[in-house]
């Protein structure tokens, strides 16, 4: 349940075969929503920009027909879900805190991306770096998320923000997180 202070606001239920809840008013908009799309990729995001706060929902249609099957397991979840996410381009650290299976696959974990090229040099030190070289920051985020199975298809349900800013919103995406059901 969202906090009291925050009036929740809900996608069109079960459009997808998901829904969520997430807070109404306020610095809370919907950046884009996709909803009639079909193939794998992003189909909503949500959130406080001026604060980098996102709730985002990723549609992977690709899900092995055994998995399909049998339903999700942590292996799968994590195969699905988040392995994406730890690979994808510009990735330099990664770090799992949580993964486990609860009615849906739940993870939670750390990670530092980069804008540019990451760069690794002497003793494994990596760097991320501009088009002319020059070193750039990074962005250290805490990620939670939830996975389902609808019909074959799975969504998944990420919720982040700046490390720095999670012991003030960490509760309150925890609480979307727990809104999101098939």
């Amino acid at each position: 349940m969202l906090p009291s202070q925050t009036r929740p606001d809900a996608l069109p239920p079960f459009f997808q075969g998901f829904a969520f809840d997430y807070p109404g008013g306020g610095s809370w908009v919907v950046a884009f929503d996709r909803s009639g799309s079909t193939g794998n990729g992003a189909v909503v995001v949500v959130g406080d920009f001026r604060k980098l706060v996102t709730v985002s929902v990723f549609r992977t249609e690709t899900v092995p027909e055994a998995v399909r099957q049998a339903g999700l397991t942590e292996e799968s979840g994590y195969d699905i879900c988040v392995e994406p996410q730890r690979t994808e381009r510009g990735t330099m650290r990664f770090s799992l805190l949580r993964s486990e299976l609860v009615g849906a696959y739940e993870y939670e974990f750390n990670i530092e991306s980069c804008a540019g090229e990451v760069e690794e040099g002497l003793g494994g030190k990596l760097s991320c770096l501009n088009a002319f070289g020059g070193t750039i920051p990074t962005a250290p985020r805490r990620v939670i998320g939830r996975c389902v199975l609808v019909n074959g298809t799975a969504y998944s349900l990420t919720a982040s923000s700046p490390e720095e800013r999670w012991e003030e919103v960490g509760p309150l995406l925890r609480a979307v997180v727990a809104t999101f059901r098939k």
